[in-house]
Parts: C-alpha cells; sequence; structure tokens
C-alpha cells in the first residue's frame, strides 16, 4: 500500500515513513568528518536522522499541491510534533514556507499558528490546510474553464506585475493563456474557493514557463514552455481538489496563518503559548524565495521588491563569506522571536545548514549559537538530517567531491527546551 493509499484509508503516515535514528557511534566516517567541520561535537548529545520515502510517496495529502523548493521535509515535522506535543496541542512555525507543518498539525490533530512574510506562503499555508468539499471546487473549475474560452478583454495586461524580462520566461502566446486564466479566476466570488484555484494557477506558472522545474534557481529551458496554460491548470486541479476535499474537516479555529516578520516581536497574544516551535529559516547563501518563486509571485500581483526586503538576509548566489554577520543578526532577532512564542517549558527545533564558499567551509550553525543568550532556551539534541530516498534535487543540488557519492554537507536539527 503506497503512502498515499494509507491517508485515503486514514492511517497516519508516520507509520508509513518513519524517521531513522542512529546515535554518535553509529555515523559513518564522512558523517562524523561533517560533525568535525561544523564544530558541533560537544554542544549537545548528537545523532542522525534519515527519513524514508521518495518524493513521491511524501506526496501525500495536500503536500503536492505546489512543488516548493527547500520544503520542510513532512517525515521530520511528523516526527517532531509527535515526541514534542499531545493531541489538540499547539504548534508554532513562524517561517512556514509552503505550511508542511500546518498540513501535519491538520492530519494528526494538533492546533497550529503559521507566519511568513511571503504572500504565497500564507496562500498555500491557508489552501493546503483547509478541507473543501470536491463538489465545489470542480463546479469552480469548470467556471473557470467557460470563463477562459470567454474572457474580458480589459483585464488581460494586468499581469504579471514587477517581473522584469518577462518576455524572457514565458512564450507571448503563454502570457495571453495565464491572463485569460488570471482574469477567470478574479471572478470566483467566494474568498476560500478562489485561494484555492489561485493556488493552483501559481502551481501552473512555472510548468508552462520557459523556466526549469528540475532546480530551484531559474533557468531558462526553453522545451518545458507550453502556449496554452489551460490543460496543466484543469490537470493540477484535479489532483488538488483530490487532495483537499480529502482532509479532515479541521475548524479554521484551529489554524492561524497571518504575515508576520519575525525579525520583530509577535503579538502579544501568541506568547508563551506554543508546545512546539518549529523554526525552518533560509539558509546562508542558499535559496532567496522572493527570487526561487519570483514568477509565481508576479503572476499573482504581489511585491517581489516588498517580500525580498522582509525576508531574512542570507545573500543567495553572493557567495561572500563575511556577510554572515547580517545573516546571523537576522537570525539571532528570529530566534528570540520563536522563543517567545512557546509555553514555559515548551520545545524549540530549529533546521538549519551550514554552507560552502569557494571550498571552504562556513560553520554557520555553531557561530549562530555563540550569539544568542543561554538563559533562553537550553539545547538538548542535535540531530545530523542525511537524506536518503527523498528531496532528489536537493540533494544533486549540493557540492561532491570526486569519488565520493555521498553529499558534501547536510543540515541540522537543534532542539532546545525553553526557560520554565
Amino acid at each position: 500500500m503506497s503512502l498515499k493509499q494509507a491517508y485515503l484509508f486514514d492511517m497516519e503516515p508516520r507509520h508509513q515513513f518513519p524517521v531513522h535514528i542512529r546515535s554518535f557511534d553509529q555515523f559513518s566516517a564522512p558523517e562524523k568528518s561533517l560533525v568535525a567541520a561544523s564544530g558541533l561535537r560537544y554542544y549537545a548529545p548528537i545523532e542522525a536522522w534519515t527519513a524514508e520515502g521518495s518524493n513521491r510517496d511524501l506526496s501525500y495529502a495536500t503536500h503536492s499541491i505546489f512543488r516548493f523548493f527547500g520544503k520542510f521535509p513532512p517525515p521530520i515535522a511528523t516526527h517532531l510534533i509527535l515526541r514534542h506535543t499531545s493531541e489538540n496541542g499547539l504548534v508554532a512555525d513562524p517561517m512556514c514556507g509552503s505550511g508542511t507543518t500546518g498540513v501535519e498539525c491538520v492530519l494528526l490533530n494538533r492546533r497550529s499558528i503559521l507566519f511568513d512574510v511571503n504572500p504565497l506562503s500564507l496562500l498555500l499555508s491557508r489552501v493546503k490546510t483547509h478541507f473543501i468539499p470536491s463538489t465545489l471546487l470542480e463546479a469552480a473549475v469548470k467556471r473557470v474553464q467557460s470563463s477562459y474560452r470567454s474572457p474580458a478583454e480589459s483585464d488581460f495586461n494586468r499581469f504579471p506585475i514587477g517581473l522584469r524580462n518577462a518576455e524572457h520566461w514565458f512564450l507571448p502566446e503563454t502570457m495571453e493563456s495565464l491572463r485569460r486564466l488570471r482574469s477567470a479566476i478574479d471572478t470566483e466570488a467566494e474568498p476560500d474557493i478562489r485561494e484555492f484555484l489561485l493556488a493552483v494557477f501559481a502551481a501552473t506558472v512555472r510548468r508552462v514557463s520557459r523556466a526549469t522545474t528540475q532546480q530551484g534557481r531559474l533557468f531558462l529551458d526553453a522545451n518545458t514552455a507550453e502556449p496554452d496554460a489551460l490543460p496543466t491548470f484543469s490537470k493540477r486541479a484535479r489532483s488538488a481538489i483530490e487532495a483537499v476535499s480529502q482532509l479532515p474537516h479541521k475548524k479554521r479555529a484551529g489554524i492561524c496563518v497571518m504575515h508576520h516578520d519575525l525579525r520583530k516581536p509577535p503579538l502579544q497574544k501568541f506568547r508563551n503559548k506554543a508546545d512546539l516551535v518549529i523554526l525552518h529559516p533560509s539558509y546562508f547563501n542558499g535559496y532567496k524565495y522572493s527570487t526561487i518563486n519570483a514568477l509565481e509571485m508576479a503572476w499573482l500581483g504581489e511585491s517581489i521588491t516588498e517580500v525580498r526586503n522582509a525576508e531574512v538576509r542570507e545573500f543567495f548566489k553572493v557567495g561572500k563569506k563575511e556577510n554572515i554577520t547580517g545573516y546571523l543578526s537576522d537570525m539571532k532577532k528570529a530566534f528570540l522571536s520563536a522563543v517567545s512564542l512557546a509555553a514555559p517549558g515548551g520545545s524549540l527545533t530549529l533546521m538549519i545548514g551550514d554552507t560552502m564558499i569557494h571550498g571552504e567551509y562556513i560553520p554557520v550553525i555553531k557561530q549562530l549559537l555563540d550569539t544568542l543568550p543561554k538563559n533562553e532556551a537550553k539545547l538538548q539534541r542535535i540531530a545530523l538530517r542525511v537524506p536518503r530516498y527523498t528531496e532528489a534535487s536537493w540533494v544533486t543540488s549540493q557540492r561532491r567531491r570526486s569519488g565520493n557519492l555521498g553529499i558534501a554537507l547536510c543540515d541540522f536539527i537543534l532542539t532546545f527546551k525553553v526557560a520554565a
């Protein structure tokens, strides 16, 4: 039985693909070398976590609605939620990305608070955690298809917004097709259904563009372009309808999704409430999500510049190690803000990575830990996350050494106990 079939039969996904844990004395020589390079060996007990399952296997529930590069792995979210919370407990994810934590909370009967500075992330998080009956969604897609064939001329030139060199990324026919789709979606009166349609639309944009879909960074791959976006939209809508309509009927009161810059203190009503805080930030010199998702954001009408200015300063593609000062400053603020979300005695888990710049290993995590006050939260455990079959695009994007088939970098999962 596949994981998707298990989900459809209301079985918990953790039974299919658990996180395998190994103690430090079971590490391979390359893994021990990574730990040595990180400088984390004696900060806390260290173990290795490996989640089974291919990308296809882990596309259960609503995880597959949008391909989000650098996504927080569902098995890791499930493992943390089960380890640190009970049913109806509260989980906060203040950099929620594609909404992985929120989806797992819905499936595991937990409440969740989800923040982000990116409107695309907030849209995906709302759609992926909200049940809507299939009959309503199917009718809405038919309305879009009908309006698409009889578009309103006045709406043709509204999008994309703020995207430089749009003609570089889209065929003229594709842009006209996407405008017709966006115009048709805008006529939907029901907000929740319109957001569902916009999420499917966002998942269509890159698929029909001239940009490669095989890695996060935008590279030209003209062979992928599709002049007519409607077939791709309709196909993705069918899959998304199946996923959303089979979510548990979770009440919206149990899920809060809102815009917030974690470098600033959260609102008082959210402080000291969460049993578990999951923090998965951008990595230093890694993905800048306003750039990775620039095509989708432009077609959604969101300001790429505003989001970029609100993101943690991770210095995407810059390659200067001295820029780590800005990253560490932002991450210290974000960490302390995340700690304030946790209930006294609660847990906070930080998943973060080191980096290599011009062949030099940069121990980002150690440098961050050395800036943090020791009285706010105590580091209890470090896990080296070792991908196996999952996240193929992430694995292949890492630096490899000749004769060594293992990845040269992993990320780490640090668990803290918040002061009582």
